[in-house]
Parts: structure tokens; sequence; C-alpha cells
């Protein structure tokens, strides 16, 4: 019988930085499935195989990367046939601390402190992104346990305290989660929904990355809020970024595209307004925006944090073949 073979394209991340542990790890643990073969690609180059590992997505379209990418490449092959896992961050990732330096990240993957996800087939839930959580539920809330103990995570109840509405923004054009929906284009349509229902203050927050993009929907935001009331930024831009974990304790609500800086609000409380569909926590979305003074937030977070638990991995779960051995005879 022909053995089943998978190309690890660790080219899609930058080789020797802390990023490329990932692919590695995710190799190594093929080692520990002999009736696999695996190929380690280091060069930008498209190989004979019939599977695919590759670092995060790109959208066509992106703004800032070309459709004739190398990673671009890769998932025009694959994608079209569904054989390809993707690396994508843990929605939990704010929880890890505010403003790392790149060896402390490296430090803290290497010691099994950091998570990502490997969605298979696609990136999107809305087109059949698969994750296999069915496969690791057993004992999955000892695992959250586990992992809420290790990001210091302490979960609280819905309780209505709290005085803003922040409006945790995505890249937007850049970028895939927001399915290229612009940054300030959503936060001005979420700024005008809630002041019909709330006279709340209101925090739009960007997200981290600080480019020329952002830049321009940090200017068109700053000038749209101008002669309004009761509206802030916080931006790169502007020199106003705090810490997002305790902006969301001091928060009434949390509004997102399907920005992971939002999913703390899960775990601290908040009531959670999703708008995309294809967002990793749209499920735990709290309702619609008219109902944001008076919520009906059903606690349903036990199941939520089982299936966190069941999707995210550290470098150990890859590297000693134990997630692949789970799966691989599920693709």
């Amino acid at each position: 019988m022909t053995s089943k073979h998978i190309a690890v394209y660790a080219n899609t991340c930058a080789i020797g930085s802390y990023k490329a542990l990932w692919p590695q790890a995710f190799f190594d643990g093929l080692q520990h499935h002999k009736d696999w073969r695996s190929t380690y690609v280091l060069q930008k180059e498209l190989i004979d195989s019939e599977y695919a590992w590759c670092f995060a997505y790109q959208v066509k379209g992106d703004v800032k990367l070309s459709d004739q990418s190398h990673r671009r490449q890769i998932i025009d092959k694959y994608e079209p046939t569904g054989k390809i896992f993707f690396l994508d961050s843990d929605v939990l990732i704010s929880y890890d601390g505010f403003e790392l330096n790149k060896s402390t990240i490296q430090r803290m993957t290497l010691q099994n402190l950091r998570w990502t996800r490997q969605p298979y087939s696609t990136i999107y839930s809305s087109k059949g992104a698969k994750y296999f959580e069915d496969q690791f539920m057993h004992k999955s809330m000892d695992r959250w346990d586990d992992i809420a103990k290790k990001k210091n995570i302490t979960v609280k109840p819905y309780d209505g305290k709290g005085e803003h509405i922040l409006i945790s923004c995505n890249r937007g054009t850049e970028g895939y989660s927001a399915e290229k929906k612009n940054a300030t284009e959503y936060a001005i349509e979420m700024i005008e929904e809630i002041r019909q229902y709330s006279q709340r203050p209101i925090i739009v927050r960007f997200h981290r990355a600080l480019s020329g993009t952002q830049k321009k929907d940090f200017d068109t935001l700053t000038n749209y809020i101008k002669d309004k009331s009761n509206i802030s930024i916080q931006s790169k831009a502007n020199g106003n970024y705090p810490d997002i974990i305790p902006v969301i304790q001091n928060a009434y609500a949390v509004c997102t595209w399907s920005s992971s800086s939002a999913t703390p609000a899960i775990c601290e409380g908040k009531p959670l307004y999703v708008k995309s569909k294809n967002c990793f926590f749209a499920d735990m979305n709290s309702g619609d925006i008219k109902d944001i003074e008076n919520p009906n937030v059903v606690d349903k977070r036990d199941k939520w944090f089982a299936n966190y638990a069941a999707t995210h991995y550290c470098l150990s779960d890859l590297s000693s073949g134990y997630y692949f051995g789970k799966v691989k005879n599920l693709i």
C-alpha cells in the first residue's frame, strides 16, 4: 500500500524565528507515524504531495501581499482538494502577556505555554473548516482547567458591570480573518448601530499592527468622531494602546467583527457581539445590539471552554505525534 505524502511548507513563515518552531513540531510529530511520508520544505517551491501544512492563510486580494506569493500558490494547489492544514493563532492569546518580545515568545512556546489551532481544508468555518474536536473531547475540561491555570485566567460571572462599550477591530482589509471588511468601515457601522440603543462611552480599538492602511483607517475614524461625544480611539497611531485585558475587564460589553482580541470577554463575563459567521467564537454571540442595555446572556461557556481545549495545541502536542495520531485516519 502506497503511503500518503504530506509536505510541511516551513518556508511559509520566517525560518529561524520563533514561528518556525510550529512547522518543525508538526513535522517532528509526523515522524512518529511511519505509515505517512513527509517532506520538510525550506525552499520556495511546490512539491508533488497529496497533502500540505501551511503557516497561516492568505486571502486573495490582500492589500499587502501578492496573489502570486508562494503561500498563495500553496493554497491554490491544495485548497481545492481540501487536503491542507493551516496554522492559526490562539483565540485567547491576549492572556499570554502584552507586547511580549520575541525571545519571551520563543521561551514560552518551547515551555508549552503557547497554543495554536490547526484548521484543516480551509480557514473559514462557513466553508467547512475541520478541527476534529470530537477526537479530543475526552477530558477536555481537565485540559481547559490546565490551560486556564497556565494563562492565569479566572472565569468571572456575567454581572452586568462595566461602563464603556469596546469595539475591537480586526486588521481589516489586511489579513484574512476580517474577510476584507475594512476596520474603520466596521467601526463606524457599529457606532451608529450602538447609538440607536445606548449612550454609553465607546472605545474603538484598532489592531496592534500599525501599517499604512491602519494609519489611514485611524485618520478616517478620527475625522468621523471629531463632532461626536463619548467616543475614543485606542491605536498605536495616537500612542494610546494599553493592555486589552483591563480594557475588557472594565467594559460593559464588547463588539467585534471576528478579532481574537475580543475573545477574553467570554472569560471576563462580558456580553460579546460578533458580526462574522466565520468567527471561531461566533456561537458565543450574545444576541442583537438592540438588546445591549438589557442582554439575555445564556451562560454556555463550559461547552465553549471544552471546545477551545479540544482545538488548541501546544508544541509538544504536535511534536510528540499525539495530534496527528488522532486525525490521520480522518483526512
